[in-house]
């Protein structure tokens, strides 16, 4: 009976607890080249690239968030710059972020964040929008409703 109870325990804390491999997909190259390809985004989409150590990365997934409650058109895509760990989900987790979750893999961190964008030199937050007709923006820092909007091809709907 107590050998049981004892599996029983486990399995309760074990199904309690999520590590953070469980939340986030691995980043690699070739996953990183398929999320930066406006081809492969048929919906206005917004991919966060973002890391455990930037407020200003919180306020834009704070806004993203809030944008997708508010428009069911957009899909959030969040990129951790860092590898997985234990408790990288929680700011995520916080703020309510849907979406996919990424975060680097074990290649070489320069090489995923030029599959990203080429253009990118690592500054933070960046942000890769997607108007799902083929066109593509990626801008650094902190965005506006507005910008976030007009780049993903929705300002004209929100004006009406």
């Amino acid at each position: 009976m107590r050998t049981w109870k004892s599996l029983l325990a486990l399995i309760l804390l074990a199904g309690g607890t999520a590590l953070a491999s469980d939340t986030f997909k691995t980043l690699d190259r070739v996953e990183a080249a398929r999320l930066s390809g406006a081809e492969n985004h048929a919906v206005p989409t917004i991919v966060a690239l973002w890391s455990s150590e930037c407020v200003h990365c919180k306020k834009n997934l704070e806004r993203f968030t809030e944008m997708v409650g508010e428009d069911v058109r957009i899909r959030l895509v969040s990129v951790a710059v860092e590898p997985a760990f234990d408790g990288l989900a929680a700011p995520l987790d916080r703020i309510g972020v849907p979406g996919e979750r990424f975060a680097y893999g074990s290649e070489s961190p320069e090489a995923i964040a030029y599959a990203l964008d080429s253009r990118w030199r690592g500054e933070l937050p960046r942000t890769i929008l997607f108007d799902g007709q083929g066109g593509r923006t990626a801008v650094s820092g902190v965005l506006s409703k507005e910008a976030v909007l007009d780049a993903l091809g929705l300002a004209a709907s929100v004006r009406r």
